[in-house]
């Protein structure tokens, strides 16, 4: 039966007469298999079309009351016309402002905003604060580099120093084992040729004594060097510990105020602050924007309907037409078009119902035995019966 109600849809371009003589042959040659279901599809038509028409009634007649709110409008004469014009002026002012507003974008967020609003009287502390504490950690990271620096350089003092040690003693050893040989050689010298080595053994003794002082007093310099560079690196390391603590306790306070305002640094916490000063001064004029909009709304509507405007409200939407004749003329021609689709819509959608009544008629025409039950389909479907022909 679907191809029944793209018939009855298409009723423009097809002529009319020719459907209902159609369906009328239909009928009398017993081709609709559903009787039933061929009155219950009508009856839909009927049904949807009476639904559309009357939709587009009630659209049609609040565009025929808006296109005379507009003859009302351009008949007010210029003298009367002042307030209402400076009303709608206003209007269309303060909606270009509140796109601007609306249009402008933000780096900071809408959580951001939260919390700035809620610690807004701290926050300028918390600025100073943060800057100061970014400025002791770059003074906290120079000093631990220092002491670094300061620490390596000790390191390699030592180690130069045992190098030292090491050295003498090898020069010692070395030492040792020359006199050694010396006596050695001096004696076997003696013990054959019965030379007299007094004064070579003097000489050799002599020399193992000069070579043991100085051994003796760079070793002793040595140690003394060496316990003031370990004495210098205890020092350096314990102050190395106390700037350390020092650095973890700034950083961890810098953390907790990154992480509290959902920033990574002071000079964009600064950014953010400075945003949200601004942002809540446009909310301000934001606000005040609105209740001015409000009060020229009002000021237009009280306007419209002391020149007795059926639909007043309408126009704080388009004030625009008000002061410019071209857009009043654009607006009056789209309402003409509008009215225009409207009519072809109740016309087709009359034409369809007209149709379906007339299905239905030549049915209880061809089948009277049935009439009852078409009836009963019809008060089921919520259809008068004075409406068959």
């Amino acid at each position: 039966m679907g191809w029944l109600r793209n018939l009855f849809k298409k009723t423009d371009s097809v002529d009319t007469e020719k459907i209902h003589e159609q369906i009328q042959e239909d009928i009398r040659s017993n081709t609709y298999v559903d009787k039933r279901g061929f009155i219950k599809e009508n009856c839909e038509i009927i049904a949807e079309s009476s639904r559309q028409i009357d939709e587009a009634k009630i659209e049609y007649q609040a565009v025929t009351s808006y296109l005379n709110d507009m003859q009302k409008i351009d008949l007010i004469p210029k003298e009367q016309r002042e307030s209402l014009e400076e009303a709608a002026r206003n209007i269309i002012n303060l909606n270009n402002e509140r796109k601007r507003y609306q249009n402008r974008k933000h780096n900071i967020t809408d959580i951001q905003y939260r919390l700035f609003e809620r610690d807004e009287m701290q926050i300028p502390k918390e600025l100073t604060s943060i800057r100061e504490a970014e400025s002791y950690q770059t003074s906290i990271d120079e000093d631990i580099r220092h002491l670094e620096h300061e620490k390596q350089s000790l390191l390699e003092q030592e180690d130069d120093i045992k190098g030292k040690q090491s050295f003498l003693r090898g020069i010692a050893i070395a030492t040792c084992a020359i006199i050694i040989v010396l006596f050695i050689i001096f004696a076997l010298l003696s013990g054959k040729s019965g030379s007299n080595m007094t004064l070579p053994f003097l000489l050799t003794v002599l020399m193992g004594m000069a070579s043991t002082l100085y051994i003796f007093m760079e070793a002793r310099k040595n140690a003394h060097d060496i316990k003031m560079v370990q004495i210098m690196l205890n020092k350096v390391i314990v102050l190395s510990n106390k700037v350390t603590i020092k650095s973890v306790n700034n950083r961890n306070y810098l953390d907790y105020i990154y992480s509290k305002y959902m920033v990574d640094n002071y000079e964009q916490f600064k950014s953010r602050w400075e945003e949200y000063v601004k942002l809540k001064d446009e909310n301000k004029r934001y606000q005040n924007n609105t209740e001015l909009l409000e009060f020229y709304n009002e000021i237009l509507i009280r306007e419209l309907k002391r020149f007795h405007i059926a639909d007043a409200d309408i126009w704080i939407y388009q004030p625009s037409a008000i002061i410019d004749r071209k857009e009043m003329v654009e607006v009056r021609h789209r309402l003409n078009v509008r009215r225009q689709k409207l009519r072809e819509r109740m016309e087709a959608n009359q034409k369809q119902k007209d149709e379906a009544i007339k299905a239905i008629t030549s049915f209880i025409i061809a089948h009277p035995q049935r009439k009852e039950e078409v009836f009963r389909i019809l008060n089921e479907h919520h259809i008068p019966l004075d409406i068959l022909k």
